[in-house]
Order: C-alpha cells, then sequence, then structure tokens
C-alpha cells in the first residue's frame, strides 16, 4: 500500500491549504485531490481501516518520495498521535504553522460564520465555546467541536507535547505563520525543501488560499446544511470523497471576498493575556523556538 510519509497536522487557518498548493505542483510529491482525508480523527473513517484509506485517497501514488495527509485538525484531535504512529510508523515527518492565536481564532470564526454555521458575534462565540465543545463531546460530534472550539485549536503546547510522546522533536518542522509565511514565505520553502529533501526552487509561490468570504446567495448555502431531496440524490449517485470536492466548488463558487472588521489592538492584546499567554511560553520551552507574538 501507499501511504503518507509526510503530514501537515496544523493549525487549522495558518495557510496550510496555501502549502497544499505550492507543495502539490512537485512531481516527487504526492497529495490526495481531496486536501483533508481527516482519517485519524473521524472514527467512522478511521474504522474503515488503512486498506480504505490508501484506496480512497492515495491509489495512484506511484514511486512519489513524499506522500502527504494535508488535515490540519489532526493537531487538535488527542487521539490522532497514537493512531499515526501505530499505524504509519515511527518514521512519519510532519509540518506544523503555527499562528498567533487570537488572529487565528478570529479567522477560524469568521470562516465558521461564512459558512452559515455561526450566528453569533465573536465576543459571544468565545463565551459559549466551552459549553459548545461539551455538547458536541457529548453528542459525539466532532465536526461541530471543530467549527467552534476557537480558542481550543490555539492552545498549542499541549497538543505538541501530546506528539512529542511519540515522535522526536526532529521529526517536525514547525514554522511561525507570521514571520516565516506571511513575511519570508521563499525562505520557509527553502527550509521545507531541506526538510523534506527535495528541491522546491522552482515552485510557484503566489497562492494565496481561503481568504475569507460572504455567500453570494445565501440560499445556496442553507439548502447545502440542511436534509434535502437533492442532497439525497448527490448521496446515491457519488461517493463521499466526491460529494466533499462537490461540496467545496460549490462553496467557492457562491463565495465573494468581503472585508470583515479587525479585531482592535486592545481586544486582541487583552484575548492573547487572558487566553493564550500562559500556554504560548510554555509552548516557546517545548519547542526551542520563540514566536513573538505578545509584540505584535
Amino acid at each position: 500500500m501507499n501511504l503518507p510519509n509526510f503530514m501537515v497536522i496544523g493549525a487549522a487557518k495558518s495557510a496550510t491549504t496555501t502549502l497544499y498548493n505550492i507543495l502539490k505542483q512537485h512531481d516527487a510529491i504526492f497529495t490526495p485531490t481531496f486536501k483533508e482525508p481527516h482519517f485519524f480523527n473521524i472514527d467512522k473513517n478511521f474504522n474503515k481501516g488503512l486498506a480504505w484509506y490508501n484506496k480512497t485517497y492515495y491509489s495512484k501514488a506511484n514511486h512519489h518520495k513524499a506522500i502527504f495527509d494535508f488535515t490540519p485538525t489532526y493537531l487538535y484531535s488527542s487521539n490522532c498521535a497514537e493512531r499515526i504512529y501505530k499505524n504509519l510508523g515511527s518514521e512519519m515527518k510532519f509540518i506544523i504553522v503555527l499562528r498567533n492565536p487570537v488572529d487565528r481564532a478570529y479567522s477560524h470564526y469568521l470562516h465558521s460564520k461564512r459558512d452559515g454555521h455561526e450566528n453569533s458575534d465573536f465576543k459571544s462565540a468565545i463565551s459559549n465555546e466551552k459549553n459548545r465543545i461539551e455538547i458536541s463531546r457529548k453528542n459525539k460530534d466532532l465536526l461541530s467541536e471543530l467549527r467552534y472550539s476557537y480558542l481550543a485549536q490555539g492552545k498549542y503546547c499541549d497538543m505538541i507535547s501530546t506528539y512529542l510522546k511519540y515522535y522526536p522533536l526532529n521529526n517536525f518542522l514547525i514554522i511561525n505563520f507570521e514571520s516565516e509565511i506571511v513575511n519570508n514565505l521563499a525562505i520557509t520553502i527553502a527550509k521545507i525543501s531541506k526538510f523534506l529533501d527535495l528541491d522546491l526552487s522552482n515552485l510557484e509561490l503566489n497562492f494565496h488560499s481561503n481568504k475569507s468570504g460572504k455567500s453570494r446567495f445565501s440560499f445556496i448555502q442553507k439548502l447545502m446544511l440542511k436534509n434535502s431531496f437533492l442532497r439525497e440524490i448527490v448521496k446515491f449517485f457519488f461517493s463521499p470523497l466526491n460529494r466533499q470536492i462537490i461540496r467545496n466548488k460549490i462553496k467557492n463558487l457562491n463565495k465573494v471576498d468581503y472585508s470583515f472588521v479587525p479585531l482592535s489592538e486592545e481586544l486582541k492584546k487583552d484575548l492573547f493575556k487572558k487566553y493564550f499567554m500562559k500556554d504560548v511560553l510554555k509552548l516557546e520551552k517545548l519547542i526551542g523556538k520563540s514566536m513573538n507574538w505578545d509584540s505584535l
């Protein structure tokens, strides 16, 4: 079987789609047509086994040096590290992009709002987060938990610590979103090149993926979210993978850019101090890298 030997596991809303679009250009790199398999963190998928994972996402991989799984929420889901280790072994290499957790949370919120899953304002959403997560876990509803865990998905230290129980730190390339993706992308691609042991110097880097937006036609977004006769027809004729690809294409066609109201600097500093400062200090010590988020 052809299975991944590299993963981009996070963090969500930290330019992982941009990396996907850059790396998939290389002939020696294989990436699934659908970016995020969600094999290791969705029980329904994982219980289908490695043969299904291979057949669904990697059957076309052929003598590629680097085979990737790009699922950013693997970092957040606590059972993924053990599952990956037991099923894919100790040689797995990981790329993790970490973004200022306040900016990441707000971008995540805007994404949920764009997709019609969020009706609250940002302050209410983060105030209600803990309760929403508890309800989602009680209902074993991982997708809802992923949609509403704006703060929780930015607590990087504990998440990375879980992976370090199974893999040494040198199996990870940890990238700072602000200083290494936004400001020094070419240099960062050179670091990834060394990590993969592949020449990436000729790849096109001018991608800006998953920009915030809003629905062009709200009725289309609502139709995609509700159970309907049309959805049952699509479900009958198309596989789960192809249904997800179709949904993503419809969402992108129905999306228009818009200018969102940025968080005030005062609010950003307050949120960072209240929710993230202690975690970031522990993170920097754990990975031996200064993130400089408190100075942004």
